[in-house]
């Protein structure tokens, strides 16, 4: 019964933050989009309050290694992170940084969130499709203008937890066509707060948000050594995570 409770309260709280989202998010978007072409402004005004879902709770401990990584300027990357729960999305929005997502087409037509998602300039892809790879074709333009573009290179999000086996390999792709650099950044336990395949979460845990170093393309000879390496310290990371002590 607990659990219940709990799990109410914060979907009833997240309720309420998609609510102030769409007004607050409405409103600026339609004050600057004739000067901002990027969406920077309506798109942080969704990143604030989408990372309430894991405020509202005190009980959720946050770890973040690595944060000052995110405060260079211009921030002009592409971030890539492992992809374990819908909970991974709140708790990036609390990091310093105001990014696009690539989400699939799907998402975007959900009521309330798939609305906040296009006027915020988010970027949709077809899941499995070679059009997957064209969406990603003009990624470079929000990056170059110092708006990062955040991107799951598993694909979809983990059924168990654990890391899939190789990253797909469209960001890399697109990070060595237009010379793009790469954040990699590890996530750890999100899962356990908000396991797949039901909606009730977990009252307490712990969230870790790792911030590694970045990643030039142009040290590597190929896109498949470069999505390699990616992935290898990716994985070396958050096994490392796993490992902390709760």
């Amino acid at each position: 019964m607990g659990r219940t409770l709990f799990s109410i309260y914060i979907w009833f709280g997240y309720g309420v933050s998609f609510a102030l989202s769409l007004i607050f998010t409405t409103v600026v978007f339609l004050f600057t989009f004739p000067f901002d072409p990027h969406r920077k402004a309506p798109n942080a005004v969704m990143m604030f309050f989408g990372q309430w879902m894991v405020r509202l709770n005190p009980f959720w401990k946050i770890h973040v290694f690595g944060r000052e990584k995110l405060l260079e300027k211009p921030f002009d990357r592409i971030v890539l992170a492992n992809h374990q729960s819908f909970m991974d999305m709140p708790l990036l929005a609390t990091l310093p940084v105001n990014m696009k997502w690539v989400s699939k087409k799907e998402m975007f037509r959900i009521p309330v969130a798939g609305w906040l998602m296009s006027m915020c300039g988010h970027i949709s892809v077809e899941r499995g499709s070679k059009k997957a790879a064209r969406s990603l074709d003009n990624v470079d333009k929000p990056v170059k203008a110092g708006v990062p573009v955040m991107i799951f290179p598993e694909g979809t999000r983990s059924r168990d937890g654990n890391m899939r086996d190789s990253f797909r390999k469209g960001a890399f792709h697109a990070a060595k066509r237009f010379g793009l650099t790469l954040q990699p950044i590890v996530l750890e336990g999100t899962h356990n707060a908000f396991p797949p395949d039901g909606w009730r979460l977990n009252s307490t845990g712990n969230m870790y948000i790792s911030v590694l170093d970045p990643i030039h393309p142009d040290d590597f000879e190929s896109v498949d050594e470069l999505t390699e390496h990616t992935y290898d310290v990716i994985k070396k990371e958050w096994l490392r995570l796993k490992e902390l002590p709760a």
